[in-house]
């Protein structure tokens, strides 16, 4: 006996149902990861991700990047904190950290380890606030030109205010002690540098009745301190030159 009309519709119907799963199926499967159900357990990518512990990316291959952000309008990344951080003792020493980075010592005398490093054709690190850039350290902070500009570049707020503070001994590669020797009455001191434009401080150290520094005249490599008259017995003069 022939089946009957409803019959043929009900198995036409799961035929046709098991068809459109197939092909659900097939289709998950070739979108790409983004537009399938997210895992909560996962970043998500364009919106916020809540957490309540620490997440950290590991990456256990030799000399590759273990996380890395670009943009191409606004930063490459941006962190805050909003409570105390438990890398700081004592607490009162940076206890709010938006950004913390950390290196070992370098593995040989030719390498160094950097905890942040910032590159960039203009300012490769930048800070602002109420004290714009720290460091604390055996060096507290090291400047070093590429170029014939200054190391390091200090600037007063206005054209009385002060543009360099220091608190305790300065010393300078570019001063010294020399010594006049017995019955001479001047000495030449070589400084790679030196120009006919440098100014160049001294005074007599010794204690020299009657003697005095007449001038100090700088050329290319170096100075000459001459004095009002000879010495009978080696006299030092201490100098200091500019520029």
């Amino acid at each position: 006996m022939p089946e009957d009309r409803g019959s043929l519709s009900s198995r036409r119907a799961l035929l046709a149902a098991a068809a459109g799963g197939a092909a659900a199926l097939a289709a998950s499967a070739a979108m790409p990861l983004s537009t399938l159900a997210h895992d909560t357990d996962d970043l998500a990518l364009n919106t916020d991700n809540p957490t309540t512990a620490t997440t950290s990316i590991s990456n256990v291959t030799t000399g590759s990047t273990g996380f890395e952000a670009s943009s191409t309008g606004g930063a490459g990344s941006v962190s805050w904190s909003i409570t105390e951080s438990p890398f700081f003792v004592p607490a009162d020493d940076g206890p709010y950290t938006g950004v913390f980075g950390f290196s070992p010592a370098g593995p040989d005398a030719n390498t160094v380890g950097v905890g942040v490093w910032g590159d960039s054709d203009d300012y490769g690190v930048l800070g602002t606030g109420n004290v714009g850039v720290s460091g604390t350290g055996n060096i507290g902070v090291i400047g070093a030109s590429t170029s014939d500009q200054a190391g390091i570049q200090a600037f007063g707020n206005t054209a009385s205010s002060l543009a360099l503070d220091v608190y305790g001994k300065v010393r300078f590669n570019r001063s010294g002690r020399a010594t006049v020797a017995k019955h001479k009455s001047s000495i030449k001191v070589s400084l790679p540098g030196t120009t006919s434009s440098s100014r160049v401080f001294a005074v007599i150290s010794s204690n020299r009745s009657g003697r005095w520094v007449r001038a100090a005249v700088p050329t290319t490599g170096s100075f000459t301190v001459y004095l009002n008259a000879s010495v009978s017995s080696s006299t030092y003069v201490s100098w200091f030159v500019l520029n």
